[in-house]
């Protein structure tokens, strides 16, 4: 799996600003068409959103 960008999404509690990565997975065929699988790691998102958790 290979790394190929990021993006962010924000927290809506606190509105920090949390990093996604976004790896490729092994690119399919079906018939004519390549078809991309994006698989987002969202390790950093979810020991976020159980910080706010752990506050309640």
């Amino acid at each position: 799996m290979a790394a190929v960008g990021a993006y962010q999404v924000q927290c809506p509690e606190c509105g920090i600003a949390l990093p996604v990565g976004v790896a490729l997975r092994s690119p399919t065929r079906e018939g004519d068409h390549l078809i991309v699988n994006l698989e987002p790691e969202l390790t950093d998102v979810m020991a976020h959103v159980w910080t706010h958790e752990v506050d309640h």
